[in-house]
């Protein structure tokens, strides 16, 4: 007979791979939970115990599935430069919403989306992630293609394409993600 697949440690009680170890779950599910707060923006004790449960089995699921070999290091620096990223990216995405639902709203601002074609310096893959998320994420843009460092995207009008091709988003990725020693 024939078997494939990874090999199950024998011995005493379960094996690594079904019992994650405790500090990662923990980790994960601060980090979950920690999300969970920032997008639901409630304080309210049954969304805090439903983000609570959530983020438990979320973190165990991770951590056994997502992360089974080493846990990646995160420079604390790199930390740092993230939460600064997202502090000023939120405002970015607040207004941007505003903006789309006053080109919506509003009858006598036309429609007009446009096509951009942005070419970037981002080196990293992780770093042309982020950026292609991040634009995703901002209401009113859209990646739809991605090609080494050239990304195409979707903008609702052309105040979104200007916003997208001053570079500043691209710089704060790149603060975050390009830095030496980021992971």
């Amino acid at each position: 007979m024939k078997v494939s697949g990874t090999p199950v440690p024998q011995g005493h009680g379960r094996s690594q791979t079904l019992r994650p170890r405790t500090p990662r779950v923990l980790a994960a599910s601060v980090a979950v939970f920690a999300f969970w707060l920032a997008i639901s923006a409630s304080l309210a004790p049954a969304d805090l115990l439903l983000g609570a449960m959530l983020s438990s089995g979320l973190g165990w699921w991770s951590a056994r599935f997502l992360w089974a070999g080493d846990a990646p290091r995160v420079p604390a620096r790199q930390l740092l430069a993230l939460l600064r990223f997202l502090a000023g990216y939120s405002g970015q995405v607040l207004l941007a919403a505003l903006h789309v639902a006053r080109v919506v709203l509003d009858p006598r601002l036309p429609v007009r989306p446009v096509m951009v074609v942005c070419q970037t310096g981002l080196q990293r893959q992780i770093s042309r992630i982020a950026f292609a998320q991040a634009i995703t994420l901002t209401p009113g843009t859209l990646t739809v293609d991605i090609d080494g460092g050239t990304f195409l995207i979707h903008c609702l009008d052309e105040n979104f394409a200007r916003h997208v091709q001053d570079g500043k988003l691209e710089r704060r990725i790149a603060r975050v993600f390009e830095q030496e020693g980021a992971s």
